[in-house]
C-alpha cells in the first residue's frame, strides 16, 4: 500500500461511514478523519424492496463524503455497499448511480466478503485467538467462526436491526406477540446460517448496534474506562437489557443513560437479535470491537491475508501513536530500558509484563507534545485515550500509569479512578515498570546518544547495577538519577547502587 492518505467508505443499511487514514513507512498509519451520516436504506428495503426513492438523499450524502475525502488529500478512495444494496431489486443500479454522482465507484459486497472484511477489521485489532464474530448490521447479520486468528467459516443472514424493526416491531410500546414473532424469525434463520455451533467460545461483536448495547452496560455499571474497543461483557447482559428496554415506550427509551437518541428506536430489535445469537452460540463472553468493515478494507491493503500476530498488536499500536504525534523515540534510551527490564524481570510480579514495560519506555514522554513542563500528566491522558490494540482496559490503565511515572505517590493517585479494574499487585507492577522506564530516561539524558550495556547483581537487599558505555553523570546532589535511585528501596525492596565502567 502506497504512503499517503486513503479513504474508505461503507454505505450500510443504517448509515454511511467514511474513514480517512494516512499511511506511512513500515505500515504505520493514523486516522485523519471519520464521519457518519444516517441513511436508513434498510427502511426502504423492508417496505418496498427497492431503494430508488432514497436516491436523492443518498446522492447528497455520498457526494459530501467523497468531497471531504478529496479535500483531506486522499489519493485513493475505496467504497463498498452492504446488505441493503445487495438485497434490493435495484441495488446494482442504485450503487452505479451513486458512483457516477461522486466519481468514486461503489462496489456491492456479497455476504461472505462482508463477513470476511468485518473479521479482518476486528480480529486484526484484538488479542483473541479463536471464537465467533458477529457483525449486527441494519439489514444483515454476519456470523463467522475463526480459529487461531484465521477465518474458518463465514455466513450472512438476511436480517438486521432496521429490517427486523420494519417487519415485526412497529408498536409503541411493543407487544409480547410482536417480540415473540420477531425472535422466532431470527432463531429460525440462525439455525440455517449456523446449524451446529461450537458453544462456549468468545463472541467478538461489531457494528453500531452492539456498540450501543455496550454503552448501555457501561453506563449502568459506571464503568471508568473511556473506550468500547475490547470491552468485555458477560452474555447474560443482553437478556437483562432486553427485559429492561423491550417493553419501554420510545419516549422512555430516549431518556435511558448511555443510549444515543438515533439508536432509541432500533435498540429493541438489536437486542432481540443479540439475545438470539447469544442463546444460539452460548458464548463464554462478549468482546466488543470498535473496528469493523472500513478497517477491514484498510488492513486488506496493509496486510493482505496475513493478520498480525496477537503478541505484535501492542508494539504496532505504539508505532501508530508515535506516528500520530510525529514523535520519534530515542533509540539509545530504548536500549537502556530493554537492558533494565531484562535484569529486573525476576523482580516483576508478572512474568508477562515485559511487553508492557517496553511499551511504557517507548511512550514515555509523549505528553511533551502538549506541554513539556506538565508532560507526565499529559502522557497519562494520551496513553489512556489512545487506540492501543492488544491490551485489556486494565492493562492500558497500567501502561498509562507506567509511561507517565513521576514517583510512587503520583502513580497511586492517577490509578484511584480505575481501582475497580485493577487486580492485586497491579500498583506494584506499574510502579516497577514505570521506575525502570524513568531510570532509563535519566541515564540516557546524562550522556545523550550513547549505547550502553546493562548488568546487575541482585540480592535480597541490594541491586548493584553495572552500566557500561555511559559516562558517570556530574556529581550534582539530588539530580534525576539520584532522585529515582532513592525510590528503589520502596518500589523494588532493595537499595540501588550504580557502577559505571
Amino acid at each position: 500500500m502506497r504512503s499517503g492518505r486513503h479513504a474508505f467508505l461503507d454505505i450500510g443499511s443504517h448509515s454511511a461511514r467514511l474513514l480517512v487514514v494516512e499511511v506511512g513507512e513500515a505500515k504505520r498509519w493514523r486516522v485523519v478523519d471519520e464521519e457518519r451520516a444516517i441513511l436508513r436504506l434498510g427502511d426502504a428495503l423492508a417496505s418496498e424492496g427497492r431503494l430508488v426513492g432514497e436516491i436523492g438523499r443518498a446522492q447528497a450524502v455520498y457526494r459530501s463524503l467523497c468531497q471531504r475525502a478529496r479535500h483531506l488529500g486522499a489519493r485513493e478512495s475505496e467504497a463498498v455497499g452492504t446488505a441493503a444494496l445487495r438485497a434490493a431489486r435495484d441495488g446494482a443500479a442504485f450503487a452505479a448511480q451513486l458512483g457516477r454522482t461522486a466519481g468514486v465507484p461503489l462496489s456491492v459486497l456479497d455476504g461472505e466478503e462482508e463477513a470476511r472484511l468485518g473479521f479482518l477489521g476486528a480480529v486484526a485489532t484484538l488479542p483473541v485467538q479463536s471464537g465467533y464474530l458477529c457483525d449486527l448490521g441494519g439489514a444483515s447479520t454476519e456470523v463467522s467462526r475463526f480459529a487461531q486468528r484465521q477465518l474458518v467459516q463465514a455466513s450472512s443472514a438476511p436480517f438486521g436491526a432496521v429490517t427486523l424493526h420494519q417487519q415485526f416491531l412497529q408498536g409503541d410500546p411493543l407487544s409480547l406477540d410482536q417480540t415473540e414473532a420477531a425472535a422466532e424469525h431470527v432463531r429460525s434463520l440462525l439455525q440455517t446460517s449456523v446449524p451446529r455451533p461450537e458453544r462456549g467460545l468468545p463472541l467478538v461483536a461489531l457494528g453500531g448496534s452492539f456498540r450501543s448495547i455496550a454503552k448501555l452496560h457501561q453506563a449502568a455499571t459506571h464503568y471508568p474506562f473511556p473506550s468500547l474497543h475490547n470491552y468485555r461483557m458477560p452474555p447474560d447482559v443482553i437478556a437483562a437489557l432486553l427485559r429492561r428496554l423491550g417493553r419501554m415506550s420510545l419516549r422512555d427509551r430516549r431518556k435511558v443513560p448511555g443510549l444515543a437518541l438515533h439508536r432509541a428506536e432500533l435498540v429493541p430489535s438489536a437486542l432481540l437479535i443479540a439475545a438470539a445469537i447469544v442463546d444460539h452460540l452460548a458464548p463464554s463472553e462478549i468482546v466488543i470491537s470498535g473496528a469493523g468493515l472500513r478497517e477491514g478494507l484498510l488492513y486488506r491493503r496493509l496486510y493482505g491475508a496475513a493478520l498480525p500476530r496477537a503478541e505484535d498488536l501492542l508494539a504496532q499500536s505504539c508505532e501508530n501513536l508515535l506516528f500520530q504525534l510525529d514523535e520519534e523515540p530515542d533509540e539509545a534510551q530504548l536500549d537502556l530500558a530493554e537492558g533494565l527490564l531484562s535484569v529486573f524481570a525476576p523482580l516483576l510480579p508478572q512474568t508477562d509484563a515485559l511487553a508492557l514495560g517496553r511499551a511504557a519506555a517507548r511512550l514515555r514522554g509523549v505528553g511533551r507534545r502538549v506541554n513539556f513542563y506538565d508532560r507526565h500528566r499529559h502522557t497519562f491522558a494520551i496513553v489512556l485515550g489512545a487506540r492501543l490494540f492488544g491490551l485489556s482496559h486494565r492493562e492500558q490503565v497500567l501502561l498509562a500509569a507506567a509511561a507517565s511515572y513521576e514517583g510512587p505517590r503520583h502513580l497511586r493517585d492517577v490509578l484511584v479512578p480505575y481501582l475497580d479494574l485493577l487486580e492485586r499487585g497491579d500498583t506494584v507492577l506499574a510502579q516497577r515498570l514505570g521506575l525502570a522506564a524513568a531510570f532509563a530516561e535519566a541515564l540516557a539524558r546524562s550522556d545523550p546518544g550513547q549505547k550502553a550495556e546493562i548488568a546487575a547483581d541482585i540480592t535480597p537487599s541490594l541491586i548493584t547495577l553495572g552500566v557500561a558505555g555511559i559516562a558517570p553523570p556530574p556529581q550534582v546532589p539530588f539530580g534525576e538519577i539520584e532522585r529515582l535511585a532513592l525510590q528503589f528501596p520502596k518500589i523494588y525492596g532493595r537499595k540501588l547502587v550504580v557502577r559505571y565502567n
